[in-house]
């Protein structure tokens, strides 16, 4: 775009015929015309591509047809060289940007090593890094909570990061049932919705309902209601509690346990009778801390109380209330008696004052967290006691007694509440008494409803509020979140440790030590890592604080505990963004992975001797391992100063993490978990009990420890110090029996909760939290139990619910007994609940997830993500029988809460259906519904949306949509990953016309979001022979191979991306991704019978296994060598350098023979020269079985090497130099299947030559095709074929005929290709994909040939009627001039009008809606009539011969500029008339004009002469000014140019040198330019960005220079710059107004002004994609990517649809914009061009159109290059009349 831009990276291919040469194009064509002005169209040139750009007011672009080849092989590696070379300096790595308009990025392209981000000035401390003192961090900043935190503090208070809003509803329980469940139906939903749209999980526990048996039994029911409250009051953000009380005070208890000092005292003072009792039911239990009296089990004493018969069950419970009620009132008794009021209290008040006490009354702030709801019955005090009163208010009983708690509960609701709570927190009601509330009644219908409302608007303020507050009180927003997670899963952690001095010992030491490696600590699962992770922590964070003297900053994880460390961009994310904090660096941390890995290493060298710091990691098994996050090459292998860096890890293979760290660490760096001493264990039990405020006996205890003896695992002793705290002082034996392992104990405590719980509720339970792809939420447990009707008839067995949904307290009964061994972790956005150690998840999965039950699971869960019960009844059968159904009140799950995406359903949903073997469902619902599609790929990415369609077509690999639909995502993914958004573009044409997923393209096409779609198909087909396009590298791809059995490639790029990657070809998926290895890598191989990848960089060859692991290295002597790979499964590596070979192990990388070539005098193997080496991997190389074949470094000799013989057993030269001294060289070179003989080639000639490997003699040679450009050569096992790489084909020969054909056509360069069997094959080209072809299914084209015009076409114009364009095309391939002038009608499709020329296209301008201005084969200028296809005018004089000629139409002027026919001055026609209009005079006499620029709304015409000074030319006024290089003060001026469209500006170029930072760099800035006062308005200078080009080692390589200006307004521009960035300016001030990113190549821009939208083109093969923008908002609406390049784009003068065109055969392609409200339709435009189709021979060229012109007042001298040129054309054109 623009020779300022300096770039010789080639665009995507626009206008080459199918036998042009490949890999360099030199223009052979005629002029075509080349300027830039402000409303331009823009296509890239180089010095070997001529292109032309011109404005869309009449402007076009023409590429040549036929590109002139190198005339030998060895041109054609120079040339290589040469681009090489180029691309090293340009195309170095970038940062990838947010893209505009919202599109979401994929984020996770692969890991890196590279430490690209620190530069020598960096590491000097100038701009990057900063010496940290104790003045910014000091002792006294610790005392800060935040920054405490931030600094690793184990010891500061926590807040909560909880983002859930969670109430306790306290109430009595019959008297509110009406209330509750109105709530339950109506309000809680909607706050619940309300929560999830402010991104927060909406909780309620309300304890008054679904009481079982075995709760009561074991007395625990208050206890577990106040922890509940506790837990409200530390999690919800908001209300936290909630009191609902009318006129009955509740429920009063027995105490479960009571002090044994206290007890004893009542007892004293109680009746002999009650005294019985009491003695019965309470037991000293001398294991409490202080020894307590603890109620017994009811079940002890009366066993029918769990009965399943339930008149034995009702007997057992009437005797223990007798017994219970003289229990309370002996207690009650005797407490008033010997204890003090406020003791005696606990035993008179009720559980449900007991909550309010802690949930209101001594709550912190509870005017922010607490309501009240009252209601009052009138007069119920005053009427006479019955059933039906007594459910309202106490009057029943002794009348003492229902007095006394009348009198209790109007203290507390008249007087102690009221005190602390404000008057807007209480809502008081009062109804009137009707056999109490039903909603029947009117009045009674109308409190509910307005109670209901009340209770919700008051909620959701509250609501608002504190979220809103707790916004501007974070600080460090999600940051500080997760590192508080942290934070306090280690505190808890700490809570339990003791002992392990051996290892504690070992962690000082390291932390003390000169060591710059990683610290790794491993150990068998159950070691306990975790805990001695956390112990590590506090050892650096406190105390080695404390023997230093000095402050530590400590950032650590425990992965798998957040969503922050789950994963591993989230994880590094989080701690570069700690660790910036920290230090008080300004550093913009990336989402993008490798950028991520690069900054973290970055980071880590802000450590400094006044603040060092430890970075703590543990267990990195538990890290996803999507993204290879398990090879570790994220990990630094050596360490900054002042930096101390512990991981840890399980050992098992399976995991990877352990050998990757062996890989790289020295041995005295892996710490293995030693053994756990008895006497650490017994110091364990020792501080384990104190904290549970327990002991056991001495019995007890030996019973421990000879357990532990027996497995001495800390989580066995864990689990067995857990049942121990059960044991009472009088437990008996049968009571105290530990299992013998790990596993034995997880299930002893299963079988123990399953008693207690119910077996069905604990089995269904602990199913779903097991099935859960990952976890689930609390609420969404309940939810699905909800649903889940076997439960609830068990749960209900014996009571009939209010609403049939889980009881709250069943689940958090359920949570008490297991919250320790489950943990809390993020997934898709959400605080989930899954086993945080994998021994309860492999014991739950074999308990609770047997295969006959597991499709039941996924169906229930599935239903759950689905929705399925939110709004609708589920029906059901009773535990009698009968059938019924009810709403469930679960949660909703819409595609999107507000602008939130609900990643739940989207992540799970298909997950469980598949998982269910529900295909129908999974169809509808998920892989074949558009708006799921496209969500899921917007809140997630394409690979996910792959993955699932990769499971699906697994389970069911008989479904043909899944498979069709699954392949058509393939051959999208690098499409869709670029901007999910044009997900419906894509399918919509790949899936045309397929019957069997109508529907869904159906459904793509109702997309209301903006995209573009083409009239005609132009995407590569599903179900044809490409199988798959996997994306993933981020740079050209040179080099492949395939394992033996064809199941795996592996990969590598060119610069830009030195990362190798094995690919699944069967499953078309990413594997792996190995970085950090080396630099530039050029080829990669399979050796060691597969078991390996050998990686040959420029100056290094490495060898890994697939765990990323380096296995050996080897060091050429020189860049000058020749790698190749044979014998048995590629066990013999041959490094040929100098005149020798040595052979090396494959499996041990040792050298076992080194032998030399006598016949190589005066010869050296290896290639000429760094660039070449680059450039190509060793096509010109071969190893087999048996033999090795090489070339010399000339590639003209060839040498064979025997690997039986060990020998060199011939060289020949097989090439020489032709006559004209040009080289032919060995280009491709592989030895036949039976090793016989050996077949090469060259480049340019392509003959296949057949040479006997003893001899090298040619045994036959088949002729080859000129338009080839043979790269390689391949053998099929059964040798009767070889195929080849040529241009944008596979070449397939047939050894014994010669014949060859072309297979597999792809839509750009081929670099390589791979099959095992002829079936399936892969190939790399020169864009980011790798493609996997099935050769067995016949090509699909879809409906390419239908609508073709020809062969090229060479320019269009876009008309004032949309509905058509003028074109200029070429009717074949055939070299003959048949050119043809035609009129298309974009919505028949067709032409309708065509003149036939001979000439050479030249120019080709619009002048109105049915004339062109034409010139071709002459000097003249002409008007041609596009309806009659006549010439209608032309002008006077001549313009001069050249090969762009700069004829300009200003048609708002109906003027047209050219140059006098020497070049020498500016001439001016009238559209109108033929003659001379005038001609002004250029002020520079010497100086000839090269171009013109101009802008159909002004007079100024801009114009460059060839000593690159501007000219602007005023037409109106003829008058001239002069700018020159020292006016704007720059070196010299460049070649773009934009003249504004009005007042006196105009955008010129130049060439600058900046100094920054000791480092020159020089950029083509713009410039505004005053052509009136002459004086410079602004410089266009990104000084922001061009600071981080040159200072930060990821950005270099990137520029700010100018390629391109482009006017979108009056007054705004663009500018392409070298960044792939488009920035808007302001042309009156200079004003950067926007970036416009999202660009990841050279860019070409399309505009008309003023139009409402503009264009821009990615124009390189690795992007190759359409932007549309909105003039008004500068933002992206919409973007396409093609499979292969277009010829020409053009902006319809509608503004808001374009035209493309394809070659071979050529389109002419309409794209509209979809999705909007008003969608453009052609077809409404007048026929302009109707009647018969008229098609006419027209001649361009006359004899005097060579004559001149007596009047003509143009009496310039005419320049040509060679008069005798023109001479020659002249008589030429005479004889040819």
């Amino acid at each position: 775009m623009g020779s300022s831009a300096g770039k010789e990276k080639q665009p995507a291919d626009k206008g080459d015929s199918n036998d042009n040469v490949v890999q360099q194009k030199t223009a052979s064509t005629p002029a075509s015309q080349s300027k830039s002005q402000g409303n331009s169209e823009t296509v890239q040139h180089s010095e070997r591509v001529l292109a032309k750009k011109k404005t869309e007011n009449g402007g076009e672009g023409v590429l040549p047809n036929r590109q002139d080849r190198p005339k030998t092989s060895k041109e054609r590696m120079q040339m290589q060289r040469e681009k090489t070379i180029m691309v090293s300096k340009e195309r170095t790595p970038k940062l990838q940007r947010q893209k505009t308009g919202g599109f979401k990025r994929e984020k996770t392209m692969g890991l890196t090593r590279q430490k690209t981000v620190l530069n020598d000035k960096a590491l000097k401390g100038k701009k990057l890094t900063k010496t940290i003192s104790k003045e910014h961090i000091t002792s006294s900043t610790l005392k800060s909570g935040m920054n405490a935190i931030l600094l690793g503090s184990t010891t500061v208070d926590l807040p909560s990061t909880a983002k859930i809003v969670r109430i306790f509803t306290s109430s009595t329980f019959k008297d509110t049932e009406n209330e509750r469940n109105m709530w339950m139906t109506e309000a809680y939903p909607a706050i619940k919705l309300f929560c999830q749209k402010l991104g927060y999980e909406f909780q309620v526990v309300d304890m008054r309902w679904g009481v079982r048996n075995e709760s009561v039994d074991e007395h625990n029911g208050t206890e577990m209601c106040l922890r509940e409250v506790q837990q409200c009051q530390r999690l919800s953000t908001g209300p936290n509690f909630v009191s609902l009380l009318s006129h009955r005070y509740g429920y009063r208890n027995l105490p479960r346990v009571i002090e044994a000092s206290e007890f004893e005292k009542l007892v004293e003072a109680v009746n002999p009778d009650p005294k019985k009792v009491l003695l019965k039911w309470y037991r000293r239990d001398e294991n409490a801390v202080p020894p307590v009296y603890a109620l017994t089990q009811i079940s002890k004493f009366l066993p029918d109380f769990l009965s399943t018969d339930s008149q034995k069950k009702r007997e057992a419970a009437n005797q223990f209330w007798v017994e219970n009620d003289i229990m309370q009132d002996a207690l009650e008794m005797a407490a008033n008696q010997v204890l003090g009021p406020e003791d005696a209290r606990r035993y008179v008040i009720s559980v449900t004052e007991k909550e309010t006490q802690m949930g209101i009354l001594d709550a912190e702030d509870p005017k922010s967290h607490c309501l009240w709801f009252r209601r009052r019955i009138k007069g119920i005090e005053d009427l006479e006691p019955s059933t039906i009163v007594s459910h309202y208010i106490d009057s029943t009983g002794p009348e003492e007694k229902w007095r006394k708690n009348r009198a209790l509960l109007k203290e507390l609701c008249d007087s102690r509440i009221p005190q602390v709570l404000p008057a807007k927190n209480i809502h008081q009601y009062e109804v009137e008494w009707k056999q109490g509330i039903n909603s029947s009644h009117l009045d009674h219908k109308e409190y509910l409803i307005k109670m209901t409302s009340d209770f919700t608007t008051r909620m959701c303020s509250m609501i608002q509020e504190a979220i809103e507050e707790r916004r501007k009180s974070e600080k460090a927003d999600s940051l500080i979140q997760e590192i508080i997670n942290h934070t306090s899963f280690c505190k808890t952690k700490l809570e339990n440790f003791h002992g392990r001095e051996k290892a504690q010992e070992k962690i000082k030491e390291y932390l003390k030590d000169k060591s710059s490696k990683i610290l790794a600590i491993h150990g068998s699962s159950g070691s306990g890592k975790t805990t001695l992770m956390a112990k590590a922590v506090e050892i650096s964070a406190n105390s080695l604080r404390k023997t230093t003297n000095k402050t530590v900053a400590v950032a650590f994880r425990f992965v798998g505990t957040t969503p922050g460390s789950s994963n591993v961009s989230a994880l590094l994310e989080s701690l570069t963004r700690q660790i910036t904090l920290i230090y008080q660096e300004d550093l913009k941390v990336s989402e993008e992975l490798r950028e991520l890995v690069e900054q973290f290493d970055h980071v880590l060298h802000y450590a400094s001797a006044e603040l060092p710091l430890v970075v703590m990691i543990d267990s990195l098994d538990q890290l996803d391992p999507a993204n290879n996050a398990r090879n570790l090459s994220w990990l630094p292998q050596e360490l900054p100063p002042h930096v101390k860096f512990i991981v840890s890890t399980l050992e098992e293979d399976i995991y990877e993490c352990f050998p990757n760290l062996q890989g790289f660490l020295p041995p005295e760096n892996l710490f293995s978990i030693p053994k756990l001493p008895t006497n650490d264990a017994s110091g364990i039990v020792d501080h384990w009990l104190k904290n549970k405020d327990r002991c056991i006996t001495k019995r007890q205890r030996e019973i421990l420890l000879k357990a532990f003896e027996k497995c001495p695992l800390p989580l066995y002793l864990k689990m067995s110090l857990d049942e121990a705290c059960r044991w009472n002082s009088f437990s008996s034996e049968s009571e105290t029996v530990l299992e013998k392992t790990i596993r034995e104990s997880i299930n002893a405590l299963f079988q123990r909760l399953e008693k207690s719980h119910g077996l069905l509720m604990m089995s269904r339970s602990m199913g779903y939290l097991t099935a859960a792809r990952n976890g689930l939420s609390e609420s969404e447990l309940e939810d699905i139990l909800s649903c889940d009707d076997d439960v609830l008839n068990d749960v209900y067995q014996y009571w009939k619910p209010p609403i049939r949904r889980l009881p709250p307290l069943m689940m958090a009964r359920l949570r008490t007994d297991l919250q320790q061994y489950l943990v809390e972790r993020g997934a898709d956005n959400v605080t989930v609940t899954s086993w945080y150690h994998r021994q309860f998840l492999e014991a739950a999965e074999n308990r609770y997830c047997p295969p006959k039950d597991l499709a039941f699971l996924h169906s229930q869960l599935a239903d759950f993500f689905d929705g399925k019960w939110a709004s609708e009844k589920k029906p059901y059968k009773d535990k009698d029988g009968k059938s019924n159904e009810e709403i469930r009140h679960v949660m909703s799950q819409p595609l999107m809460y507000g602008e939130t995406y609900n990643l739940r359903k989207l992540n799970n949903l298909p997950y469980h259906l598949i998982h269910a073997g529900n295909v129908a469902a999974l169809k509808e619902k998920c892989l074949c519904n558009f708006e799921f599609l496209q969500h899921k790929l917007l809140a997630t990415s394409c690979r996910e949306v792959i993955d699932d369609f990769d499971h699906a077509r697994h389970t069911f690999p008989k479904e043909k949509d899944l498979e069709l639909l699954g392949e058509a995502f393939q051959l999208s993914e690098d499409d869709v990953i670029y901007d999910p958004l044009m997900f419906p573009s894509q399918m919509i044409d790949r899936l045309a016309d397929e019957k069997i997923v109508k529907d869904f393209v159906t459904q793509c096409k109702s997309c209301t979001h903006p995209h573009i779609r083409p009239n005609q198909e132009v995407l590569i087909k599903p179900g044809g022979q490409m199988r798959c396009a996997m994306a993933g590298h981020r740079a050209s791809l040179k080099s492949l191979d395939l394992k033996q059995d064809g199941k795996t490639a592996v990969t590598c790029c060119e610069i830009g991306d030195d990362e190798i990657r094995t690919w699944d070809v069967t499953r078309g998926k990413l594997i792996r991704t190995y970085d950090g290895l080396g630099d530039h890598p050029f080829s990669v191989y399979y050796v060691n019978n597969d078991s390996f990848i050998m990686i040959n960089y420029i100056n290094l060859i490495k060898t890994i296994n697939e765990l990323g692991e380096v296995m050996f290295t080897i060091q050429p002597r020189s860049v000058q060598h020749t790698l190749v790979v044979g014998g048995t499964g590629n066990t013999w590596l041959g490094l040929f350098q100098e005149q020798m070979v040595e052979l090396y192990d494959a499996k041990s990388g040792e050298v076992k023979h080194k032998v030399s070539n006598s016949d190589m005098s005066g010869l050296k193997f290896g290639v000429d020269g760094i660039a070449t080496a680059v450039v190509r991997p060793s096509y010109n190389s071969h190893g087999s079985y048996n033999y090795m074949v090489v070339t010399d470094s000339t590639q003209q000799y060839i040498s064979v090497f025997s690997l039986k013989k060990k020998a060199f057993i011939c060289t020949r030269q097989v090439f020489t130099d032709n006559a004209n001294g040009d080289a032919y060289t060995v280009d491709a070179m592989v030895i036949s299947a039976d090793e016989r003989q050996v077949c090469y080639c060259d480049c340019f000639t392509n003959d296949l030559h057949i040479a006997d490997i003893n001899t090298l003699k040619d045994n036959k040679v088949h002729k080859g095709s000129g338009d080839d450009y043979t790269l390689n050569y391949h053998v099929s096992k059964d040798g009767k074929s070889l195929y080849c790489v040529s241009n944008r084909d596979i070449v397939i020969w047939d050894l014994k005929s010669g014949e060859r054909k072309y297979t597999l056509q792809h839509s750009c360069y081929v670099t390589d290709a791979r099959t095992v069997d002829f079936r399936t094959m892969v190939t790399i080209t020169e864009d980011k994909v790798v493609y996997v072809w099935d050769m067995t299914r016949p090509e699909k084209r879809g409906h390419k040939e239908k609508f073709n015009v020809g062969q090229n076409v060479w320019n269009i114009i876009t008309l004032p009627n949309s509905r058509y364009v003028a074109a200029l095309m070429k009717k074949t391939s055939q070299s003959t001039n048949d050119f043809a002038l035609i009129i298309y009608d974009l919505v028949d499709r067709n032409i309708v009008r065509q003149a036939n020329i001979m000439e050479t296209p030249g120019v080709f301008e619009l002048i109105d809606d049915e004339h062109v201005l034409v010139n071709m084969g002459s000097s003249k200028i002409k008007i041609v009539n596009l309806n009659t296809m006549t010439v209608v005018h032309t002008f006077q004089g001549k313009i001069p011969k050249s090969e762009e000629p700069q004829v300009n139409v200003i048609s708002d002027h109906n003027k047209i500029v050219v140059q006098t026919k020497g070049s020498s001055h500016l001439k001016v026609y009238d559209i109108n008339q033929e003659e001379t209009e005038c001609i002004i005079q250029n002020p520079l006499s010497n100086e000839r004009i090269e171009k013109l620029y101009t802008n159909n709304k002004t007079l100024k015409v801009a114009a460059l002469t060839d000593y690159k000074n501007i000219i602007v030319f005023n037409i109106k006024d003829k008058t001239s000014k002069v700018v020159t290089a020292a006016d704007i003060k720059v070196d010299e001026l460049g070649e773009i140019v934009a003249v504004a469209p009005c007042g006196d500006n105009i955008v010129l170029t130049g060439a600058k040198s900046f100094t920054i930072h000791d480092e020159v760099t020089e950029e083509i800035l713009g410039y505004i330019w005053n052509s009136k006062s002459g004086k410079l308005v602004a410089e266009l200078h990104d000084k922001e960005y061009q600071i981080n080009y040159v200072l930060k080692e990821n950005q270099r390589g990137l520029s700010i220079s100018v390629d391109d200006v482009m006017f979108i307004t009056d007054t705004w521009f663009l500018t392409s710059d070298d960044d792939y960035i488009m920035r808007v300016w302001d042309i009156n001030t200079g004003t950067l107004m926007k970036r416009l990113t999202g660009h990841e190549s050279n860019i070409e821009m399309f505009s008309i002004t003023d139009g409402p939208l503009f264009v821009s083109y990615g124009c390189w093969e690795e992007e190759n994609a359409i932007k549309l923008w909105s003039t008004e908002s500068l933002e992206c609406v919409a973007s396409f990517k093609l499979d292969s390049a277009f010829g020409k784009l053009r902006l319809c003068k509608d503004g808001l649809t374009f035209v493309t065109t394809e070659i071979n055969p050529s389109r002419i392609i309409h794209w509209k914009l979809h999705g909007v409200e008003e969608i453009v339709d052609l077809s409404k435009l007048p026929k302009k061009f109707g009647g018969k189709v008229l098609e006419v021979d027209l001649d361009l060229q006359a004899v005097e159109d060579y004559e001149d012109d007596p009047n003509d007042p143009d009496t310039d001298i005419e320049f040509n290059d060679d008069d005798d040129d023109d001479d020659e054309e002249y008589e030429e054109y005479e004889e040819e009349i």
